[in-house]
């Protein structure tokens, strides 16, 4: 783990190799809404893939919207692609059709050395599997507000 100001984070994104990388961010009321300004200052183009999103997501000509699950931060949009599927199939499209080069949680700060995803789980640990698989690219945004929930360890 490394920890970097906004500006490297901003230099790190902008390297991203693909063209028009996917990217996998936490949904639901846990989006790291910093880390996802950062990026969309980074990049000119990508796909956002959330469940549930929530209103705040960029709004831009460049940003394609992606879900199995759409929330009031995706509703009514131009351009959503909307995938139905079950949720205990998100973690396969991941895997397969839909794969991740970056992904964005919101973590706890460190405890031991480990961080949580706190009150979101959902399919993370599905989209950090399939984007470490790929040698993409994990970043979490600390927050000391979100709380260490105690479960599998997946350092």
């Amino acid at each position: 783990m490394r920890v970097l100001s906004e500006s490297q984070l901003g230099a790190v994104l902008a390297g991203v190799p693909a063209s028009c990388p996917r990217v996998v961010v936490s949904g639901n009321f846990a989006t790291p809404m910093r880390a996802l300004k950062v990026l969309d200052a980074a990049l000119a183009e990508y796909r956002l893939f959330a469940l549930n999103a929530q209103a705040g997501l960029p709004d831009r000509e460049g940003v394609l919207l992606e879900t199995p699950f759409v929330g009031p931060g995706m509703r009514g949009r131009a351009g959503l692609r909307y995938f139905p599927s079950r949720l205990s199939l998100v973690p396969q499209l991941l895997k397969t059709a839909l794969p991740p080069d970056v992904v964005l949680v919101h973590t706890s700060v460190p405890v031991d050395g480990v961080v949580s995803l706190g009150t979101e789980v959902n399919i993370l640990p599905a989209a950090v599997e399939a984007v470490r698989a790929r040698g993409g690219l994990v970043v979490a945004q600390l927050n000391p507000e979100m709380p260490f929930v105690h479960g599998a360890d997946h350092r």
